[in-house]
């Protein structure tokens, strides 16, 4: 059968709470009739993309509707570019698995990304990427990229995430030129693709902190290619922490942001990702048929 409407392992969303389903409501339009409805006809249409297998489970194809506020159509056009750039792009989605990710370089050694222990005062996921301790000549683009795609396939596991949105932390600190030459305006657009319309991420907040005044460079770069909404949604907060307080809780933040947060443990997001391999096993038999 072309498209099993079969389910991907360990991907059984809890049941939603009270308050997670008025937020639903508020912020999507979500009700039982609504999710069943979209889903029925996102099924239909995804019937009559016939080069395309797709999982058809409630779960799965509910992020993509959270993602595009219950527009069926938009939420079809985003499974079709989440499985398109798979194809376009096999450097970074062929054997995307938690088992073939750099963890010692990007995780243990450089702290490159975290996903902070509390949310914000919205109750929204906070990942923080830290740019500037980057070394290319460590880890490629490519593999910081991957890296990141695997937190953010895991992140919309969760339905906070699905239904808030998430946050993120740009920390530029020790960000060089030598970093910048890299992001060539094709990688830019490359990755910026991928984040506002590959992926089913309600991103509502980017914070740039310890931003050197050399990444005014790649941000003329990044504006080209940046839809206005999500353009509105960066914060430079500069070295000025306390302005970065009145986003995330103090007690949420590490102390190099002036919080009281404990140091993350690795250790436990690393088996918590790799817990993970499964689901991203079986969805690498899902996607395009290549012509």
């Amino acid at each position: 059968q072309r498209n099993r409407p079969s389910c991907l392992p360990n991907f059984v969303m809890d049941r939603l709470s009270s308050d997670l389903k008025l937020a639903a409501q508020r912020e999507l339009g979500e009700t039982p009739q609504v999710r069943r409805d979209a889903v029925e006809q996102l099924r239909k249409l995804l019937a009559e993309e016939p080069q395309l297998q797709c999982p058809l489970d409630e779960e799965f194809l509910v992020k993509f509707l959270r993602g595009r506020k219950y527009c069926v159509e938009e939420a079809f056009e985003n499974i079709r570019k989440y499985f398109r750039v798979r194809l376009e792009h096999p450097d970074i989605f062929d054997n995307l698995l938690p088992s073939r990710i750099m963890f010692d370089a990007i995780f243990h050694q450089n702290k490159l990304v975290t996903i902070l222990k509390k949310p914000d005062f919205l109750g929204r996921p906070i990942l923080v990427v830290k740019f500037g301790a980057w070394n290319p000549e460590v880890c490629s683009l490519n593999e910081l990229i991957r890296a990141n795609l695997v937190v953010s396939e895991c992140g919309l596991l969760n339905q906070m995430a699905q239904i808030a949105g998430v946050v993120s932390v740009a920390d530029l600190v020790g960000l060089k030129m030598s970093h910048l030459l890299y992001f060539t305006p094709s990688e830019i657009k490359k990755i910026i693709k991928l984040i506002q319309e590959c992926y089913p991420l309600r991103i509502k907040g980017i914070y740039v902190v310890n931003n050197p005044a050399l990444f005014e460079l790649f941000f003329t770069v990044a504006k080209l290619f940046l839809k206005p909404k999500l353009l509105k949604r960066f914060r430079f907060i500069g070295r000025d922490y306390e302005k970065l307080h009145e986003l995330i809780p103090r007690d949420g933040l590490p102390e190099e942001y002036g919080g009281t947060q404990d140091p993350f443990d690795y250790d436990d997001y690393e088996r918590s990702l790799r817990s993970q391999e499964n689901y991203f096993v079986e969805l690498a038999r899902y996607g395009y048929r290549e012509r």
